[in-house]
């Protein structure tokens, strides 16, 4: 009797351990996010200057400390959940930095949000004619693939990420395909997926690697 009451607390007490050391990790990976995050804002402070290389959009931009991959300045004033409406907004903070290029990656909130195409892409001209106000160089990276089971459907993603192609043409912007590069089996390459519709740092270098052969040209 009382091996078999033994038994049972023993295990209890393992599993308990397990969920600790899981809350643990857990705790670990956030917290190592908020700190990757903290040094993405702090190398703004020094690189938010005239004639730095701007980045705007949601959090797979956000995500990505630039600085790494660029010798020049470079500031990311990308925000998590952001949409085109949400970039409208702030897009005037653009102008006093007189960047050398801006980079944007934006649409995807917008989906979620049910926003129709045709209106994403009417704020899509209305950005872009905007930064091309202030700045030669615009640069457009595509709407990433996503998990096959989130409620954004992929094929969704690759209409608006036709319309965008034709309004980067039309308007003089340059048009940076990466969709292609990283999709396997109709979504997020696992190899590249922090989770199901973010980045980890392998998506991230396969990203910085096709947008530099676009700057360069």
């Amino acid at each position: 009797m009382g091996k078999r009451v033994l038994i049972p607390a023993a295990c209890a007490l393992l599993a308990a351990l397990c969920l600790h050391a899981c809350a643990g990790r857990q705790m670990t990976e956030r917290q190592k996010l908020e700190r990757h995050i903290r040094t993405i804002q702090d190398n703004n402070a020094r690189a938010c200057v005239a004639g730095c290389l701007a980045f705007e959009g949601d959090s797979n931009i956000e995500l990505i400390n630039f600085q790494e991959y660029f010798s020049e300045p470079a500031c990311n004033y990308s925000y998590r959940g952001s949409t085109t409406k949400k970039l409208m907004e702030r897009r005037e903070r653009m102008e006093p930095l007189k960047p050398s290029a801006i980079v944007v990656l934006v649409g995807g909130n917008d989906l979620l949000s049910g926003i129709r195409i045709d209106d994403i892409n009417r704020n899509y001209i209305a950005l872009i004619t905007y930064y091309k106000s202030i700045c030669g160089n615009v640069y457009c990276i595509s709407n990433l693939p996503v998990a096959p089971d989130i409620c954004i459907k992929n094929s969704t993603l690759q209409l608006l990420n036709a319309r965008l192609q034709q309004t980067c043409a039309r308007l003089g912007a340059v048009y940076v395909p990466v969709y292609s590069h990283l999709v396997k089996n109709g979504g997020l390459n696992p190899e590249y997926a922090r989770d199901p519709v973010h980045l980890n740092r392998a998506g991230q270098d396969v990203l910085i690697g096709i947008l530099k052969k676009y700057l360069k040209k």
